[in-house]
């Protein structure tokens, strides 16, 4: 019988051209890794696999150790309840920190509700509650006598409480309101429905009471004593996630100067390399992960004593702590342990032997059994004199095909570009190119990195339709925050797009006055230096120039908006004069941060950008009869499109086989 650690070693000596997840719910399930911490005793790697489920619609956890010699497979600790999310929708990276003794690991998790510390020791025997109390614990340190000081939030009942109250009270609209949002639990905070505020950064958002003092506590899980803790152990604790990479010593910085890694915010040269992470290594060595335009990460061993720069491996997407680019491996005496997620590989943890050896610990996500048909690959094509590159999606087929671009940035193994909104690969398998395109930097006004997003679309198509692989005459466009605006700027600007997509809020009136406060003037000031706006009232003309609403007539693209509830109030406006136009409709997700994060909206959203892009794209339709209504307002939207038969269904014409599930 074959082991698992040597079927692990084979799909690394032979890695597949793609993950095969083609189907919208298999992409809403791929399992991510992160949490990646090394034991005191160098002698193990604990990591946390978070596992979406459109079936349950949660994000579950579990946590895993590997010996770090990667001799045998990696042994479970259990599952510990669900994804902890950022509020902009992120999840959050697993949080974990081992006893001194390197014989138990404690984690800070989210179960049934409540966020506390979870001991579990390393035969595997299960996770125990170790800290625990009226508030969520938000942050902790496990000192060396193996106590543990943690900071613990506002009582849950404190915060519900207050949340009736000014309910029952009324509410203060001042600058920490978001009038376009429901006032009342309008927010998913740990897991439950909560009133939220802005914090004063933009967007950032917080639950009320976020402002209170914290309890700061130590607690010893031998004795299971607390107590309040002293000055000097507040001060141990570690800044919340993400922690920032570090700044390089000197000399770290000449040779990375002299490799062509650039430091400054803007103007960094076209083959011009970033620092994205540092992690210190015995005997004063350093790994280093540069990070190139394409999004494309090495990881190179400083040694100060020879000042020598030596690579260790080098891949086509990230060689990171997670899905996360920035975040760093994980380290022993021997090895580097890193997640490793390219345009042909989901994510999976690798062993990077500083000997130079390779080794495949953990590939959580399903491979094909052959393959399937798809081809992923890193390209690159010039515009304006500038070097553009996207990751290429697309069946072995001959023939031009349809193509679908989402513009902001590509980074590992892409599910719907940034965000997760279109379901790529999906499209791929169903005869529709897809090209994610890269950012092209730019120091210049908003206007002007619009106008550059234009091209490089424009460029990107040419470039394709050149090289005999694209129909320019059947191109989509869609994207998230930035590549919404990018996509609704091209769409009223020229007429490369046959059918469009955007899934977060458009620039316009209606998004200022929900926004400008006197107490919000960061708001303002924003507008004023990125996109040049003053106030509607004093500046129509820039105003109209500017809101994709005041240029409707321009559009001959339909539009389809799927928008967190927010999110649309300030886009009512638009979707107003769309739906007036018949050019497009919305759909609107409650509770739904900015990114959309529970599973079954993320099914939701791909499953209609995919009907929406193979009807309008490739003139086709599901006839599943519970699709009929949408097919129908679809048939009726301006300009007039011929309805396709429904005799045609997306599996049976599949470009890439009739036996996909």
């Amino acid at each position: 019988m074959v082991s698992r650690q040597a079927l692990l070693l084979a799909m690394l000596a032979a890695a597949p051209v793609a993950a095969g997840q083609t189907t919208p719910r298999e992409i809403a399930e791929v399992a991510d890794i992160s949490g990646l911490t090394a034991s005191p005793d160098g002698r193990w790697i604990a990591y946390r696999v978070e596992r979406p489920s459109t079936a349950t619609n949660r994000i579950d956890v579990d946590w895993y150790i590997a010996a770090a010699d990667g001799a045998t497979p990696p042994r479970p600790l259990g599952r510990l309840g669900t994804a902890l999310i950022y509020e902009v929708g992120v999840v959050m990276p697993g949080e974990a920190v081992w006893s001194p003794d390197s014989q138990s690991l404690i984690v800070r998790a989210l179960v049934d509700g409540r966020i506390g510390l979870w001991r579990s020791r390393i035969d595997g025997s299960g996770f125990e509650s170790v800290v625990a109390g009226d508030g969520d614990i938000e942050a902790f340190v496990v000192q060396p006598d193996g106590s543990i000081v943690a900071s613990e939030g506002p009582s849950r009942d404190a915060i519900a409480r207050a949340e009736d109250a000014e309910r029952e009270a009324g509410i203060l609209v001042d600058g920490g309101v978001d009038l376009a949002a429901p006032l009342y639990r309008g927010g998913l905070v740990n897991g439950r429905a909560a009133t939220q505020r802005f914090t004063g950064d933009w967007f950032d958002r917080a639950p009320l009471l976020a402002d209170r003092t914290r309890l700061f506590r130590v607690d010893d899980p031998v004795t299971g004593l607390s107590r309040a803790a002293t000055e000097a152990e507040r001060a141990s604790l570690p800044p919340p996630l993400p922690r920032p990479t570090g700044e390089p010593s000197p000399a770290l910085r000449s040779r990375l100067q002299s490799s062509g890694v650039c430091f400054e915010i803007l103007g960094c040269g076209e083959g011009s390399r970033r620092l994205a992470a540092m992690l210190p290594l015995a005997g004063e060595r350093i790994a280093v992960t540069l990070r190139d335009r394409a999004i494309r990460e090495a990881i190179y061993i400083w040694s100060p004593s020879k000042e020598a720069l030596d690579l260790i491996a080098a891949t086509d997407g990230l060689l990171s702590g997670g899905r996360d680019e920035d975040a760093p491996c994980a380290a022993t005496a021997s090895a580097l342990f890193c997640v490793e997620a390219t345009p042909s590989i989901a994510p999976r943890l690798v062993r990077l032997g500083l000997d130079g050896t390779t080794l495949v610990i953990d590939a959580p996500n399903k491979f094909p059994d052959s393959d399937d048909g798809l081809l992923a690959e890193t390209i690159a094509w010039q515009v304006s004199g500038s070097r553009a590159s996207g990751i290429l999606i697309r069946p072995k087929i001959p023939g031009r095909l349809p193509l679908f671009i989402t513009y902001y940035r590509c980074p590992g193994y892409l599910r719907g570009g940034l965000g997760d909104e279109y379901p790529l690969r999906a499209m791929a398998a169903d005869g529709i190119a897809t090209l994610c395109i890269n950012v092209l930097p730019s120091a210049d006004s908003a206007e002007a990195r619009y106008t550059l997003g234009l091209e490089a679309v424009r460029a990107a198509i040419d470039y394709l339709a050149d090289q005999g692989l694209v129909d320019r005459t059947r191109v989509g466009m869609g994207g998230l925050s930035f590549g919404s605006e990018v996509t609704m700027w091209t769409v009223t600007r020229s007429n490369l797009i046959k059918a469009a997509a955007i899934a977060s809020t458009s620039i316009g009136p209606a998004y200022y006055w929900f926004n400008e406060r006197p107490s919000r003037k960061m708001f303002a000031d924003n507008l004023r230096r990125n996109w040049g706006l003053g106030s509607p009232d004093t500046d129509p003309d820039r105003w109209k120039h500017m809101s994709p609403a005041a240029m409707v007539g321009r559009i001959r693209a339909p539009i389809l908006m799927q928008l967190p509830e927010s999110e649309a109030r300030q886009t009512i406006e638009l979707q107003s004069k769309l739906a007036t136009a018949k050019m497009g409709e919305l759909h609107v997700f409650p509770l739904a941060p900015h990114i959309k994060f529970e599973p079954r909206q993320k099914l939701a959203v791909y499953q209609r950008n995919l009907d929406w892009f193979l009807y309008w794209l490739k003139d086709k339709v599901d006839p599943d009869p519970t699709k009929a209504a949408q097919y129908a307002r679809w048939s009726k939207l301006a300009p007039a499109h011929p309805r396709p038969s429904t005799d045609r269904t997306q599996s049976s014409t599949s470009a890439i086989s009739s036996k996909r599930k």
